[in-house]
């Protein structure tokens, strides 16, 4: 998973809002919590989205490399 792929975001629950939809991957995104722990999601950009949304690294298993 590099930064500029594109996928589509395809999970489990079919009544998400952005089920089926292409997004591209923009990488990591660290939290860094007062008590020290490190909190480990990324972010994605939806098409037609003008803000990328975070993700839980949960949530990568619901993305499918587009293939050129």
């Amino acid at each position: 998973m590099k930064v500029g792929d594109l996928f589509v975001y395809n999970s489990r629950f079919s009544n998400t809002i952005h089920e089926g939809q292409r997004c591209v991957y923009l990488g990591e995104d660290f939290i860094h919590r007062s008590d020290g722990v490190v909190v480990q999601n990324h972010k994605i950009l939806f098409v037609g989205d003008s803000v990328p949304t975070t993700i839980d690294i949960g949530v990568l298993k619901w993305l499918k490399k587009v293939v050129k």
